[in-house]
């Protein structure tokens, strides 16, 4: 019955694997889907106020109601602010290090959002799952900030880079603009941010870097009378190094008209960072006053001093800002919107309701995004079912098409076993287990073939050679129940089957069967 070197084996086998291949695919890119539809990236949309005066705090407040949660499945409505900036790869950077000159037009503008600190998506975005190392913020004036990796992939800055360098343009009467690298510390990295965004900043750091410079940007180093450098190695070589800087600063060539005061070091918290030490560099000016041309040869002299060379790599110039920012922390003007549900279904309703009351227009390729990723997860579940469906009908068709055409040929002897006393179920249970049993082998051989299939990322390869690449992720999964009801259903309407073929064959006499009578 198996057939002719096992043929019938392998058909069933290889129906099976298209049904187990088919459950598992089918399972793991529902898994897939539903992780993205509970992923809080996915499930935030964002939306604009109609004008700039318009009230955000009072629609905020009014959406965060229990009725309008209950009603659209809203979790939180919450404000931020979009805004980009300019940074410098940190190859120039480095270059800007040695040679003390940087391509100002060679500036990557990054997209970046605030976050509060009890904004509802916080955790997610320092989950386990998403947060490669760092810590969330502490404080409501913390200008650190949180970059994604792909950010610093991008500029190619090392992954545990202590700072990122901002693009900043230095204003001041009496003096020719320029563009100066300002390191700003580095919080946290993570894989993913909400919007798109390279980074995230509390809003006070946006408040603070978007102060006019007549207003005196603490961010602009123009401000600056001191060198001062963040030192993040061993502690134990602290004194060294602040010998090294006073034996340099003596010696000095440039900035002839400010002479070398003193260098000490303050163990101190920057925000946004375990900053090691500050080293504090000061002169005192015999005529004039220092600017920022003069710091910077006098520390371009020092950094590419060869006694700085044990400790190079553990020194950054930062500017004394933290001693300039203002005391404006609140009132902030939020220009979005974000909102975040539990569920998309009632997205497009909800979008109705704002445009009615609040004059608030949601982007319809977000609800299209959205109402898409419920439709093709609906989609895929019912798609998969037709196609399992199909399978088992198949083998089930085939399976009786095979005990028939056995039994069709051995008519004779089934009569002769009849008319020496064995009944009809002896003979019925015989040829259903024999035939559950080639199943049984092909159930057992298909799933071994269908896992390694599935998990060894075959399907990946499959879909590379036809030029589709797919995110990565696990799109394959047999540990499910559909794979057990699948079972199920197959042994049940197998025995089923193969009981209703073999009576109509053998509810005939012995001598109907002997000789072959219909």
């Amino acid at each position: 019955m198996s057939g002719r070197k096992f043929s019938n084996l392998w058909i069933i086998v290889f129906l099976l694997f298209i049904a187990f291949s088919v459950i598992g695919f089918a399972e793991g890119s529902l898994r897939y889907l539903e992780e993205k539809m509970k992923d809080p990236f996915i499930n935030w949309v964002t939306v604009l106020p109609a004008h700039i005066d318009y009230p955000t705090a009072r629609v905020m407040a009014e959406l965060n109601t229990d009725q309008v949660r209950n009603d659209y499945d809203l979790q939180s409505a919450v404000g931020y602010i979009r805004f980009r900036l300019n940074f410098y790869a940190y190859d120039d950077i480095l270059e800007f290090y040695k040679h003390g000159e940087i391509d100002e037009d060679n500036v990557f503008l990054i997209p970046a959002r605030t976050i509060n600190l009890d904004d509802p998506i916080i955790p997610e975005i320092f989950s386990e799952k998403n947060l490669i190392y760092g810590h969330p913020y502490e404080d409501i004036a913390d200008i650190g900030l949180v970059v994604r990796e792909d950010f610093l992939r991008r500029l190619n800055y090392p992954l545990h880079t202590p700072y990122i360098w901002m693009d900043f343009l230095v204003a001041r009467s009496g003096m020719t603009d320029r563009r100066v690298p300002v390191p700003v510390p580095v919080n946290a990295v993570v894989r993913s941010l909400p919007g798109l965004a390279g980074f995230a900043s509390t809003p006070y750091f946006y408040q603070q870097r978007s102060l006019q410079f007549d207003a005196g940007n603490p961010f602009n180093p123009v401000h600056d009378q001191r060198i001062v450098l963040a030192y993040h190695g061993n502690e134990d070589n602290m004194q060294d190094l602040l010998a090294t800087i006073e034996s340099i600063f003596h010696q000095k060539k440039t900035g002839e008209n400010f002479r070398f005061n003193q260098a000490w070091n303050e163990r101190r918290y920057l925000p946004g960072n375990n900053q090691k030490h500050l080293i504090f560099i000061s002169f005192r000016g015999e005529r004039g006053r220092m600017d920022l041309n003069i710091l910077d040869e006098m520390f371009l002299e020092f950094y590419n001093h060869d006694e700085v060379t044990p400790f190079r790599q553990d020194i950054y110039r930062i500017y004394d800002y933290e001693t300039r920012f203002t005391s404006q922390r609140d009132n902030y003007v939020y220009d979005r919107i974000s909102l975040n549900f539990s569920r998309l279904d009632k997205l497009r309703e909800f979008s109705i309701m704002l445009s009615e009351k609040y004059k608030l227009e949601v982007d319809m390729a977000q609800i299209e995004s959205r109402e898409n990723y419920n439709f093709v997860s609906r989609l895929t579940f019912v798609i998969s079912l037709v196609l399992i469906g199909f399978s088992i009908l198949s083998i089930l068709l085939f399976i009786s098409y095979l005990l028939k055409r056995h039994l069709e040929s051995i008519k004779r002897n089934l009569g002769t076993f009849k008319a020496f006393g064995l009944s009809n179920r002896f003979l019925i249970n015989i040829y259903v287990n024999i035939v559950l049993t080639i199943l049984g082998i092909s159930t057992l051989i298909a799933l071994i073939f269908s896992s390694i299939f599935g998990y060894s990322g075959i399907m990946r390869l499959i879909f590379m050679i036809f030029g589709s690449y797919l995110e990565p992720g696990n799109y394959f999964s047999l540990m499910s129940y559909h794979l057990l009801l699948a079972l199920i259903l197959l042994l049940v309407f197998s025995v089923w089957v193969l009981r209703t073929v073999s009576s109509n064959i053998l509810n005939h006499t012995p001598g109907d069967l002997i000789y072959e009578r219909d």
